[in-house]
């Protein structure tokens, strides 16, 4: 990709997850061949509820590089965030996975105000300020 952009074009563990289902899933239905079993096997090494997996459908979008972005206006190392901190990392990757606002969050990278707009649309941001004032509690 030759455009600029705030947001990284990295890829997470669940983008890449997202990535594989689109390619070997053609509709909503194909879980349906798996049992119970091996879907709580497939949730449990992606660390996600059956639900929450059943939900990130082949048309699901890998906002990796939106969450990343938005990290960084808040003041946040995406890396430091992942490897101190890896099962709040996936709940936020769940979290961004199904968010509706990525229109936005986009616009607001690209601006450079997505830092000071982010409670107004993000919902990660209440969990960005415990990380916040966890580190400035360091």
């Amino acid at each position: 990709m030759s455009r600029t952009d705030p947001v990284s074009e990295e890829t997470s563990l669940l983008g890449r997850v997202l990535d594989w289902m689109k390619a070997h899933l053609r509709t909503d239905n194909e879980f349906s061949g798996f049992s119970r079993e091996e879907l709580g096997h497939m949730a449990r090494d992606l660390g996600v509820t059956e639900a929450d997996m059943l939900g990130i459908t082949p048309r699901g979008a890998d906002n990796t590089a939106l969450m990343q972005g938005m990290m960084r206006a808040r003041g946040l190392d995406p890396d430091v965030v992942r490897e101190s901190f890896t099962t709040l990392q996936r709940d936020i990757e769940r979290v961004c996975t199904r968010c509706r606002s990525t229109g936005r969050c986009h616009r607001e990278l690209s601006a450079g105000t997505a830092g000071e707009h982010s409670h107004e649309f993000c919902p990660n941001a209440g969990t960005f300020d415990d990380l916040i004032e966890y580190n400035m509690g360091r």
